[in-house]
């Protein structure tokens, strides 16, 4: 958790529309103008991504009102940067209605003969208060097919090693719950997965099908089961809650090429709070308060360009990414400019941290679907930046499971673009601002903005493999 707290102050988000920026960058070299690259500076990406990942912005879950913060802080920037918006009635908001759900203010509490059983919160809850007392039924190994159970039950929830693992326990908990188990004890360690995913009292969370009515799954502490209990949990309310893509673009300045466009973007949630005990907020400072802070670092160098991009640019976060993609989806579904007038889509995800050896590189993902970040590198090198293909990433892995993949399904030519590799703190409150590499950051965008250029001129267009 950061120990200096950045106080959130709106003046603070108008303030940061109109900084006059400095003149330390890196020289422009041939046909990347100089004006551009001077306004992508390290001291305003350091602010930006240390407001964006700071404490009081708790992680930007989906949905939150922080994320809304964040949101808004966004749309003050594409303002500064003069960019017309796109949204609903000419603004910058691109507003989507979603089910959600949070847990009551009634009591949530796990008594055993001897004590107070430790609680992490509910995996999930039914409509309907419940309360227990007496004996909870112990189950070792998967015995929920055959049995048929009338109270509460307990299991134990070892480590997840794989997603499959942690599909067979949703699988588990199901049939429990078609068995007749009217509660759900899960014994988990406190840094268990679960935990971050659990919901506590006041804390919404995003509702699907197969959580609605899926009655009371509790988190414990692991230990013995045997004595008496009383279980008391709260009940589940169900509402809506509106969030948004935040969306500005930059006019082409060429009669023709203006018609087409280029879709700069990066989502802007994250995973919100996780566990009840130290530090909680996983701040997201890679993961993507680095992605959002060079969408709004391009649209500052595109603004500041003489004459202007001569195709148009758009720029775009994302909601719900860490939810399935799901605020991409929604825009490619719904999409503000025509699908098959976008030339491509530049996506931007954890540039923050790079891998020994990688400072001022950055690599895409899916290489060799299409030429365009083989195109990008040819810009990218007149300012100093590699962008490679990684022997790790830059194939299929990563390609689907990031925010450019919605549009590469609907036929556009689009990559995520990274500068490092799934660190230790990938999702965990350890991923703060102070661990970023912001001079090699700030050479990154800079590297961006004069790969994507060509394309946003109309020198190169990108065709698939």
């Amino acid at each position: 958790m950061m120990r200096q707290k950045n106080r959130l102050h709106f003046g603070f988000v108008v303030g940061c529309c109109a900084i006059v920026f400095s003149s330390s960058a890196a020289i422009a070299q041939q046909g990347v103008p100089a004006e551009s690259i001077k306004v992508i500076n390290e001291s305003i990406v350091t602010s930006t991504v240390s407001f964006l990942a700071s404490d009081e912005m708790r992680g930007r879950d989906t949905p939150s009102p922080e994320l809304t913060i964040a949101s808004s802080y966004v749309a003050a920037r594409f303002l500064g940067a003069g960019l017309k918006g796109l949204g609903e009635d000419g603004s910058y908001y691109q507003n989507h209605e979603i089910k959600v759900a949070k847990v009551s203010a009634g009591s949530l509490s796990v008594k055993r003969e001897g004590g107070t059983v430790a609680t992490y919160g509910l995996l999930s809850a039914s409509d309907e208060e419940f309360e227990y007392q007496g004996k909870v039924e112990r189950l070792t190994g998967d015995n929920a097919n055959d049995e048929k159970f009338d109270g509460p039950v307990c299991i134990v929830a070892e480590k997840f090693q794989s997603r499959r693992d942690q599909s067979n326990f949703m699988r588990r908990l199901a049939r429990l719950r078609e068995n007749g188990a009217t509660a759900i004890l899960v014994q988990v360690d406190p840094d268990h997965r679960l935990v971050g995913m659990a919901s506590s009292s006041g804390a919404p969370r995003m509702q699907t099908g197969r959580e609605s009515n899926s009655g009371h799954v509790v988190l414990v502490e692991k230990g013995a089961v045997d004595g008496n209990y009383e279980i008391s949990l709260p009940r589940q309310m169900k509402s809506t809650a509106v969030v948004r893509n935040v969306i500005g673009m930059i006019p082409g300045s060429d009669p023709e090429l203006a018609k087409e466009a280029i879709i700069i973007s990066a989502h802007l949630d994250h995973v919100g709070i996780k566990g009840n005990v130290g530090d909680v907020i996983c701040n997201g400072a890679d993961d993507n308060a680095s992605g959002v802070t060079a969408v709004l670092s391009l649209a500052d160098a595109f603004a500041a360009m003489p004459n202007g991009p001569k195709r148009s640019v758009i720029f775009m976060t994302f909601w719900g990414e860490e939810k399935g993609l799901l605020g991409s989806k929604h825009y490619v579904s719904n999409p503000i400019w025509p699908l098959e007038k976008t030339v491509a889509n530049v996506n931007i995800e954890m540039i923050g941290r790079p891998e020994p050896g990688a400072s001022g590189k950055c690599w895409s993902t899916g290489w060799d679907e299409s030429d365009m970040s083989e195109l990008m590198s040819v810009g990218a090198k007149e300012v100093g930046v590699l962008i490679f293909q990684h022997p790790q990433f830059s194939g299929d892995m990563l390609y689907r499971s990031s925010d450019n993949y919605p549009f590469a399904q609907k036929g556009v030519i689009a990559h995520s673009f990274s500068a490092g590799s799934l660190h230790e703190d990938y999702h965990m409150p350890g991923d703060e601002s102070q661990k970023l590499n912001f001079r090699h950051m700030t050479k990154v965008i800079q590297g961006l903005f004069a790969g994507t250029l060509p394309m946003a001129n109309g020198e190169v267009t990108p065709k698939k493999n």
